[in-house]
Parts: structure tokens; sequence; C-alpha cells
């Protein structure tokens, strides 16, 4: 199936590179990238043009998104069609998903679940969609009462779209809404499919989408014909009185939305839910509709929480390096805080890489000891010098580095922390022979305990969604990563608000569109102690700051976890780093336990552990030893009980 993505622009600069990125990662490759000015004034056209070949770009001077969707049409040459927001965002296997809801549903329309997409400090976060829910309605009486999806997760046959009779320019507000219910009227299937999402940007600050003139006397009118555009369809069809509750509720919350803003809209919207005031039987129905809908979601979410996937979608053969290639900048961003003597161990193993063309940025978290001396007497130009004049913590330093950052590629190191000979260059190597699609590169570790080293090995590449909402797969090895600078501009950079595992939650942000890798073998030395005061001196190994960083990082990605089937592996691990530990609290880890057998109970490794939390302290304290040594031995995804990736 051939598929064009039409994607209308008005002044979108700021996203519209993001937008284009997002298309070109997928899975499966649209047939074509359509971009249509709509007379921007900004760089948005020359943004379209540098992708080259890979977008043609047209113009519609009429304004209007849907004049430029129709422009967009009428030059394309696909089998069905994405009319995606220049703003927006595709996970990256929407086209794969709902191109193969088409090709088995050829007169169909496909869609995908959605999220919101905010920008909260310095992170984009994805959040929950923010419409009515389905309550076991068909399509057109949920729609009506406040369900949708937004363009960027609806795919459209040609068939359907022609049936709908396309885009009304007349539509100001709702135009995407008046599109999908004229074809669900004429009869159009509407499909939905489970394992893809997209992502509808919220804009941040002052700038206003046009679903944000809803509430404006014009927005309010334009609603107002859609609905009564529909309600007159319905007639023609005979099923007006099928519609009746569906459309009262659509004219009473019109109404009152209207309510001191517009008059007139008030009064027509009042008049429509009079005219279709619901029936006894008519709520009966809806009452019974949504109780089917409650029984069915439940079994969805058992269904879910047994099929945790990871999508393999990189390959493991790579026949170019480096050495043909026009080597990229890297930039290696090194924060730091009153650490010279390790800082400076950390620096030599940088500068003494393989690999030609980099720059590293020292970022000084506001150190009390004379680090800018120090990297002076370097006198290396590769290095630069930053300084934090208040003390921020690593999650600013890095970001004021990434700032700061001129290469292609990103690279972390902690001051604590060394490069092993040849890291950058097997690195780039591997990233070079990727595509972008592949946003985030690590390699094995060796961690440098106080009694001696232990060698980690990664296991996880490819789509990792799933896996990372209830494990950092790449564990102990931050400053292992290597990040493709464009990334950051997707995701943001490191939550400045988060007091540990800011590494984590960053990780969970990239592998929502971007696939990882890795280079196997151990290229870093990462010291897990830092003397004898380190549980108190480095606040990730504080057991009560993790933990602490381990609840904020559930509030902010437990619904997606939820959504994932993975919350109770996640409630599961903290249970097991309480009951573990010497320092951790058995009444804690019970209520992970519950809240894990709660959201999983046929999991059996959940009343095991829940067992184990029961007995004594004198025998859990015997026992625990040989449990952990036991697990350990054990691969993750075997004893969480998941295809962990």
């Amino acid at each position: 199936m051939r598929i064009s993505v039409i994607i209308p622009v008005f002044n979108a600069d700021a996203f519209l590179a993001q937008t284009i990125r997002s298309v070109l990662n997928q899975t499966a490759a649209a047939a074509e990238i359509l971009v249509v000015d709509n007379g921007s004034t900004d760089d948005s056209v020359a943004i379209a043009q540098s992708f080259g070949d890979a977008v043609r770009v047209l113009h519609e001077k009429t304004p209007g998104a849907s004049r430029a969707r129709l422009a967009g049409v009428a030059q394309a040459k696909g089998d069905a069609f994405m009319f995606l927001d220049a703003d927006d965002l595709l996970g990256p296997t929407v086209l794969q998903e709902l191109g193969g809801v088409l090709r088995d549903n050829p007169e169909a329309i496909a869609c995908c679940p959605w999220r919101r997409y905010e920008r909260i400090g310095s992170a984009w976060r994805a959040k929950p969609a923010s419409c009515a829910p389905r309550r076991g309605q068909d399509p057109l009486s949920a729609w009506l009462t406040g369900w949708y999806h937004p363009p960027c997760s609806v795919l459209w046959s040609q068939h359907a779209y022609r049936q709908s009779g396309g885009w009304n320019p007349e539509v100001s507000v709702d135009d995407d809404g008046d599109l999908m219910m004229r074809a669900l009227v004429a009869g159009i299937a509407l499909i939905e499919a489970a394992d893809a999402t997209a992502y509808y940007r919220r804009l941040p600050g002052d700038a206003v989408s046009l679903s944000g003139h809803r509430l404006t006397p014009d927005g309010l009118r334009s609603r107002l014909s859609v609905i009564a555009g529909i309600e007159d369809a319905l007639h023609k069809d005979g099923r007006a009185g099928h519609y009746r509750l569906p459309l009262y509720k659509a004219y009473r919350a019109l109404a009152d939305e209207a309510q001191d803003r517009a008059e007139t809209v008030q009064i027509s919207a009042r008049t429509g839910a009079r005219r279709n005031r619901p029936t006894r039987a008519d709520r009966m129905k809806a009452r019974l509709q949504h109780a089917r809908s409650i029984a069915t979601s439940a079994v969805k979410a058992r269904q879910s929480s047994q099929h945790i996937t990871s999508v393999p979608r990189v390959s493991e053969d790579c026949d170019r390096s480096s050495e043909a290639e026009a080597l990229p900048l890297i930039s290696v961003i090194i924060p730091t805080f009153n650490r010279v003597d390790l800082l400076s161990a950390a620096l030599d193993s940088v500068l003494t890489q393989d690999y030609p063309s980099f720059e590293v940025l020292i970022v000084d978290d506001a150190s009390t000891e004379d680090v800018e001396g120090a990297v002076a007497r370097r006198g290396d130009r590769r290095v630069r010098y930053l300084r934090q004049e208040v003390n921020k913590g690593v999650a600013a330093a890095r970001n004021r580095g990434i700032s700061e950052a001129r290469g292609s590629l990103i690279a972390f190191l902690d001051s604590d922390d060394l490069w092993l000979a040849g890291k950058l260059r097997k690195q780039v190597d591997l990233a070079l022979c990727r595509p972008d699609r592949v946003g985030l590169f690590y390699t094995g570790a060796i961690l440098r305990w106080d009694g001696g080293d232990e060698e980690w090995t990664p296991h996880a590449r490819g789509g990792q969604m799933a896996a990372m909402l209830h494990d950092n797969v790449i564990h102990f090895a931050t400053s292992s990563t290597l990040v493709r600078k464009q990334v950051f501009q997707t995701v943001g950079t490191f939550d400045e608000a988060l007091l540990a595992n800011e590494d984590h939650d960053l990780w969970v942000r990239i592998a929502t569109f971007y696939d990882i890798d890795f280079v196997a073998e151990p290229l870093i030395v990462s010291r897990q102690t830092t003397g004898n005061n380190a549980e108190q001196t480095r606040r990730s190994r504080n057991f009560d700051a993790n933990m602490a960083a381990r609840l904020a990082f559930l509030d902010l990605h437990g619904w997606e976890a939820r959504a994932h089937g993975v919350k109770h592996l996640y409630h599961l691990d903290c249970a097991r780093r309480h009951l573990e530990s010497p320092v951790g609290n058995v009444r804690a880890a019970r209520i992970h336990l519950a809240k894990a057998i709660a959201a999983h109970p046929s999991e059996p490794r959940l009343a095991a552990w829940l067992a184990f939390s029961l007995l004594p302290n004198a025998v859990q304290s015997r026992i625990a030893p040989t449990v952990k040594r036991l697990r350990t031995m054990i691969p993750a995804k075997l004893w969480l009980g998941a295809r962990a990736g």
C-alpha cells in the first residue's frame, strides 16, 4: 500500500523538521511526503526543502489548513492519505500498523491510540489523550459526545476519503471532526489498531493551534455548523432517531461552552438539544453500552499485561565504518562538581581516544575547587570550560552542555568514570551504519566496586519502549551513551526537576520515538563507589533517595506503563529492592507487591515474593543472600516473566 503523508504548514519552523523526521523514521516508509505551504513567512519552506528528494513542497496561497490539504490530495499519488499537522509526531510503527489495517480493509479508515505531547520544563512529555472515553458507543455516537482521534492518528483509504466528500474549507474549527463524521454517516468503517501511537502536540507558552480557537465566537459557530450538518445528514439517511442521545449531548455541551461567549450559538444549540431530547429507552441503551465497555476494557487490560513486547527493529549487521565517511563531530559532555583529581583521569580517557573529530565540554556545576585552572593547564583547544554560577545538579549541567554542543552526536561521561580505548570510534562506526531511526547507542561496561570489577553486558536493542517503562535497560552505562543531537529537539533534555533517575526518564522519552543499539564490548569503567562515604556522597547510591526517585518515575510514567501492561513489573522491582536491601522497608515492599498483584493477579512470581515478604525478619535476613544470588543467575527477562528485550 502506497501512503501519501500530507502536511499543511503555516509558520511552523519550530517543529516541522521533527514532524518530517518522525515520518522518515517509520518502520514502513511512506510513498511520499507532501508539505503544502500555506503562505508561511518564517523558515518552514526552507526546512522542508532541506530534506531534499524525500519531501515534495507544494504551495497553496488561499489561507486555511483545509485548502492546503485539498491541494495536497490533488497532487497525491498514494492509495491512502494521512493528514499530519506540522507540529505533531508519529510513533515509529504508526504507518506500518495503520497500513496493515487498510491492506485487510481497503475501503476503511484506520486509526491508532494517541497521546498529548506537552513541554514541561526541559522535557517534552507524553500525556493521556485529552478526550472523552468511548464508553462502548459506535464511532459516530462517540465522536459526537467528545471522543475523537486527531489527524495524526488516522489513515484514510482513498475510497473512504472520496465517500466522505473531502475537506470542507468553509469549516474553520473542527474540520477534521466534520470530515470524519461525514465518512461515518456514509457508512465507512473506522478500525482501530492497538500497537502504534501518534502524538498530538500541545503548543507551549502563548502559541495557539487551530483547535485553540474552538471557544472563540467564530470557533463556536463553526462547531455548531458541523453538528447541524451531521444531524441533517442523519435525517436524510433516516437514522436521526438512532442518534438522538449523542446529538442531544453534543448540542448541550456546545450550549454550555457558548454561554457568555456567543449568544446566538447558545440559543441555536439549546434548540438543537430540545429537538433531540432522548427517551428513557435511549438512556437505558446508553447505560448498557457503558457497562459492556467497562467489561471489555477489563479484559483488554488483562490481555495486554500478558503480551509485553519489545520490537527488534534494527539489524545486527553493519559493513560501513567511519573510515569511509566524513567524520561527524562528537560533543563530549562531562559535568563535574569538586572532582578535580577524578576529572583529570576522565578527561585523559577522552583525549587519548583514536577518533579524531570531537570537542569536550567540561560543565563545572559551581565547584569550590579550581576546576577552571585544572582545565586551562591542559592547554588543549578541543576542551571548552563552562561554569554554572549556581549549583543546579547533574541534569542542568548536562543540559548546559547540550545547549552549547556543536556536534551532531552527543556523548556523556561522568567525571568519576572512564572511557576505554576505541570507545568513540566503535560507537561512531555503529551510528554511521544505522538509520536515523536509531537515536541512542551505548556499550558494555566494567563496574568498579570497592571489592573488585564486574563486567556488564548489554542485551537490549531495537524498539524498547515497553521494556524501558519497567527497567532501565541501559542500567549503569550513562557514561557510555551516544545520542544523535536531533533526538533532543524531539524529546527535550534531562528533567532538571528530578533528583535522581533523570537518565532513565530521558531514555524512556527517547524510546518513545527511537530505537536503541549497542556495542556489546565493555568500553567504559563506571565507578560504583567513591570511597568509604559513597552511600552519603553519591545520591544515586543512597537507598532512600533512589526509592523516592523511583516513585517520582512512577508518577511520570505509571499511566503509560499500565497501558503497555508492565506496571506490575515496576512495582515488583521496587519490592525486590526493598526486600534485598539491609536498609529496605518491608512494609513498602508489601504495598508494592499488593499493587503489582492487583494489576496482574495471575503472575505466580508476585505471590512468591509476597510470601517471602511475610516471613519473620530473621528468616528473611538469613535467606535473602541466597534469593539474590539465585535471581542474579537468571536473566532479568525470565525472572520478571516478560520479554524484556
